[in-house]
């Protein structure tokens, strides 16, 4: 025997068992699945009520739901142009935690991408999708539910930022039955998301969008879609541009206000 072939035998045995491992992987991921399990959670909802409450005359109430990697209590710094008004300012948590860039715990709304506008993870599957919009549409109808039991409530108008503002979309056709408005800011809207949601049923839902001109995570054509989408669907929109980037900006929350009142 040449002093080669052992070598040459190890050689083989090693591809072999390289090979068999690599089968062995795709046979795996070939019989993996995904099981879905209904769960109750609870969620935390802060609530920020006017100086003077009146609970024998109601109330505009403001949903308004963060960005991605947020908390509910970071959102209420929006809550004074509003509760001055009158309002009673909610702000949901979202369900998903997630652990920030500088050690902080946030929060977010959905785990993966419901579209390539917005690239977080990956593409979200089929059934991921169905899971995070029943989840989404569960939670809101039942934090409406639980502030209308809590408090004299009469209108009711979701404010979302960014990742936020994708679920007040959502929020604002799903339960248009519920709602009177949506406010955007710095989001995009996609009918594939609204899952069996027809996009007309909601066009009575007033909205408001509001888009840096410099937005580089939400580039302002994005909005732009949102808006057209809407309108051709027979939405009353009120389209506002400002100089600046993905924020929302303080000094147009009384602009906000103003909107709602004209109603």
């Amino acid at each position: 025997m040449s002093k080669f072939e052992p070598i040459s035998i190890q050689i083989f045995l090693a591809i072999l068992l390289v090979v068999n491992f690599a089968q062995a992987q795709n046979d795996s991921i070939k019989n993996t699945s995904t099981l879905l399990s209904k769960v109750e959670v609870f969620t935390p909802t802060k609530v920020a009520l006017p100086i003077i409450y009146e609970s024998t005359k109601g109330h505009t109430l403001i949903i308004a739901l963060h960005g991605y990697g947020d908390t509910a209590e970071n959102f209420q710094d929006l809550s004074k142009p509003f509760t001055d008004a009158g309002f009673i300012f909610a702000t949901p948590e979202a369900p998903y935690a997630i652990m920030g860039q500088n050690g902080t715990l946030g929060y977010e709304w959905f785990l993966y991408d419901f579209s390539s506008y917005i690239m977080l993870e990956r593409p979200a599957s089929e059934i991921e999708k169905s899971a995070m919009r029943l989840t989404t549409e569960n939670q809101m109808n039942q934090v409406m539910n639980d502030l209308k039991k809590s408090y004299n409530i009469d209108k009711v108008y979701f404010l979302g930022f960014s990742q936020g503002g994708i679920i007040t979309y959502l929020s604002g056709i799903h339960h248009h039955n519920k709602v009177d408005g949506m406010i955007i800011f710095s989001s995009v809207v996609d009918e594939d998301w609204l899952g069996r949601d027809d996009i007309k049923e909601g066009k009575e839902v007033r909205t408001l969008i509001i888009q840096g001109k410099s937005d580089k995570a939400v580039p302002i054509n994005f909005a732009e879609n949102g808006r057209d989408l809407l309108i051709k669907n027979g939405y009353d929109v009120t389209f506002k541009k400002f100089d600046g980037g993905h924020t929302v900006p303080n000094n147009l929350l009384g602009f906000v206000v103003n909107w709602i009142n004209k109603e």
